[in-house]
């Protein structure tokens, strides 16, 4: 190790020892999971009490916890490891029965056998979909003044910074973080046809973000005098809503899931 602190590590450090990339620890720092200490160089320091919650933070991802959800200091080690032991213990299981098809298959073809059809179908039963698995989504909004917009979205709607890259004095990219979705701000690109609703005068797509209390989050963004297109509503596809503009005309609706009355 590169460190010169024997009991904490730099982020490249622990980027490289856990496979996590330094993006992610930026980004799970950013939601509020991860706190490392700065050196006097304003350096990032990762100790073993991060390095807990890091384990914490990436078995709930393992098992299926939303990025929304996780609550490293919530969650009791000894349960969530053996959880992990008992979804290793189903993959290796999955595992071994497609291996024993495809030692089957072998021991057939070393006595000169031809293969059925239904040898066949059991030998593509355990290989992995061709289809490339969709991972993430990330949308993408044009605005002509990128630096504001990021502004803008963390000081009045609350979502996450990410980072802004520059082309001389111009913003050129940011980034902001909603939940466990991306918002990529793009420039204005006209031979991409990629123009900010400033330009055109209307919009062609909007996004809609849950939020845990909608009427709290339109008190908050409504006390900055922002464009509110309508007050929180309860909508009839089963959640409240509001909708609000942002200063370049992107519509964006912010919405809480309606609890459904318990049965009697």
């Amino acid at each position: 190790m590169n460190s010169s602190d024997s009991s904490t590590w730099g982020i490249g450090d622990v980027a490289r020892r856990t496979g996590v990339t330094e993006r992610t620890l930026r980004y799970y720092e950013e939601l509020g999971l991860l706190a490392p200490v700065r050196d006097g160089g304003g350096r990032r320091r990762y100790d073993g009490g991060d390095l807990d919650r890091l384990y914490r933070i990436r078995l709930l991802r393992e098992l299926g916890t939303p990025l929304g959800d996780v609550e490293p200091d919530a969650a009791d080690l000894l349960h969530l490891s053996r959880q992990h032991l008992a979804d290793l213990d189903r993959q290796m299981a999955e595992l071994a029965r497609v291996r024993e098809r495809v030692r089957a298959v072998e021991d057939r073809l070393l006595h000169g056998a031809l293969l059925g059809d239904d040898a066949l179908l059991d030998l593509l039963s355990g290989l992995s979909a061709e289809e490339p698995a969709v991972t993430r989504r990330t949308t993408l909004l044009v605005y002509r003044d990128i630096a504001a917009a990021h502004s803008y979205l963390v000081d009045v709607f609350g979502l996450a910074p990410g980072p802004i890259e520059y082309g001389g004095d111009r913003a050129v990219h940011g980034e902001v973080h909603a939940g466990d979705g991306v918002v990529w701000l793009h420039r204005e690109a006209s031979e991409h046809r990629m123009v900010s609703p400033l330009t055109t005068g209307s919009v062609t797509a909007s996004l809609a973000i849950l939020v845990d209390d909608v009427d709290a989050h339109h008190a908050r963004v409504a006390a900055t005098g922002a464009s509110i297109d309508y007050l929180p509503t309860d909508m009839p596809y089963g959640v409240r809503e509001y909708s609000v503009r942002d200063p370049e005309g992107h519509l964006w609706s912010f919405q809480t899931p309606i609890e459904e009355p318990a049965s009697s």
